[in-house]
């Protein structure tokens, strides 16, 4: 079985690794989680995370990231994810997006892209929390909150090139993401007014999720908020050529 340890808040391709005999260990400065008054406090600072291969003929979505991630923290324990860590779980054509809670690290996060051609791969992850230096902000869109912090990441030496933003609190996740349009035989049509563009129900046995074709772009709109929250989201949101997508402000 393959372990590969790599660094805790970066976004890392994870196709083309070597397989090496031993896991790796890794020792990283990374910038500790703060958690806002209230909230649990982590018992040890996480320091990184190991991954392992998916076993063959893993169906579940859920069953890929909890048996590939294990988190790593400075006292030397380790945290197991588990199916009550899933915070939403969706896929489209063959794109697979799955958020989790980190164990013993609240409030901390991690969102995770795969694709599937009849085995589930991980193509990047991003781990994150609410730092001291994180800020809420409404990027002048229809939040499920007044304002919310935000993190983007981007895919692009894959097949199928992804762009990621996570609007996130303590306890809510959105996550957008737009890639090349193609064909999709999941979901159901939502009905909308004449004037407002198609949108598309996806069956999620976690959160809700919806979808929409626009300007030769696929926008996913996931997230453990109601279906209502997501298409008031959808609909602030500007065109994908827009320079600030998925912000109506550019700062």
């Amino acid at each position: 079985m393959r372990r590969i340890g790599i660094i805790g808040v970066l976004l890392l391709c994870l196709t083309g690794c070597s397989t090496p005999e031993k896991a790796k260990s890794v020792e990283t400065d990374i910038e500790k989680i703060e958690t806002s008054e209230g909230s649990q406090a982590p018992t040890s600072e996480w320091v990184g995370t190991l991954i392992e291969d998916v076993p063959k003929g893993t169906e579940s979505l859920t069953d890929a990231v909890v048996h590939q991630i294990t988190l790593q923290y400075q006292d030397g324990s380790e945290g197991h994810l588990s199916t009550k860590d899933v915070i939403y779980e969706t896929t489209v054509g063959d794109i697979g997006l799955i958020a989790m809670a980190h164990p013993n690290q609240m409030p901390s996060f991690g969102v995770y892209h795969y694709s599937r051609d009849g085995e589930w791969v991980m193509h990047g992850m991003k781990h994150f929390g609410i730092t001291d230096t994180s800020e809420k902000r409404s990027h002048g869109l229809a939040l499920p909150e007044d304002s919310m912090y935000a993190i983007d990441s981007e895919i692009d030496d894959v097949e199928r090139p992804v762009k990621l933003w996570t609007l996130y609190d303590e306890s809510q996740l959105v996550t957008i993401l737009m890639t090349n349009a193609f064909s999709v035989g999941d979901g159901e049509r939502i009905n909308r007014h004449a004037d407002k563009m198609e949108r598309y129900r996806l069956n999620q046995s976690s959160g809700n999720g919806i979808y929409y074709i626009s300007q030769d772009k696929l926008i996913l709109v996931t997230g453990n908020v109601s279906e209502e929250d997501l298409l008031a989201l959808a609909d602030s949101l500007p065109e994908p050529s827009s320079v600030s997508f998925p912000f109506r402000d550019s700062e």
